[in-house]
């Protein structure tokens, strides 16, 4: 479980709201530094292009985390399960209102990730691996990673986005943007609780060998997520 210290830590945090001292122990001090604004930036360095790149990041993860929640989901839960909760998907996404469009859908995220974090703590979740080609579990395997990338990159912005805030507050030229970017920091915020359901399961198979290692950096490059 060492190896994936960052992980654990990511996911506690995005869990339970630990402090920064408590970030350092678990080995991800310094995961801001690849996005720039969000890491060792002042407050009066944030510029167009650092809130560019933390949106973009921000997407990306959101990608990430979407998609491969959609595949680990299909693979581990029961027919009923992903029979009913892709009806909700359906009605949730012809909702006219966004208000109610958006808490509906957020509803169902929430209910996969409920069904795949009780699938990944049964023993059911092994016979189901077991019984995967070895394309199927390469496929897992990528699914597994990519989400836990995006995992990391959610902490990543997690923790620069108070100060990349404050440095667009601060900015009279950027002010205009602050609304937006306050839009994805929440986001990715709301996010945690979900992915944080998910992502102890995989952390566990990754560390009993059940499944390809997962990443321990957010720099690094997401796999192929196909069909399991």
């Amino acid at each position: 479980m060492k190896k994936y210290s960052a992980l654990l830590g990511a996911l506690l945090i995005a869990a339970m709201g630990i402090n920064a001292q408590q970030a350092k122990a678990f080995g991800i001090g310094n995961i801001t530094a690849v996005i720039p604004g969000a890491g060792g930036s002042s407050a009066g360095a944030v510029s167009s292009g650092d809130i560019d790149a933390f949106i973009k990041t921000a997407q990306d993860a959101d990608v990430m985390i979407g998609t491969a929640t959609t595949h680990i989901f299909k693979a581990v839960a029961n027919k009923d399960e992903i029979a009913e909760l892709e009806a909700k998907e359906a009605a949730a996404n012809s909702i006219a209102d966004p208000a109610e469009k958006e808490a509906a859908i957020n509803k169902v995220k929430s209910d996969k990730a409920t069904v795949v974090q009780k699938a990944l703590s049964s023993k059911d979740v092994q016979d189901k691996l077991n019984g995967m080609s070895k394309e199927q579990l390469s496929a897992f395997g990528n699914a597994a990673f990519t989400f836990m990338l995006g995992v990391l990159k959610d902490k990543q912005l997690a923790d620069g986005s108070r100060a990349l805030v404050s440095g667009v507050a601060a900015n009279p030229t950027l002010l205009p943007r602050l609304a937006a970017l306050k839009d994805v920091a929440s986001s990715v915020s709301a996010q945690a609780a979900n992915t944080a359901k998910i992502g102890e399961g995989l952390v566990k198979l990754a560390s009993a060998g059940k499944i390809a290692a997962l990443p321990t950096s957010a720099s690094e490059q997401p796999k192929e997520v196909k069909d399991i």
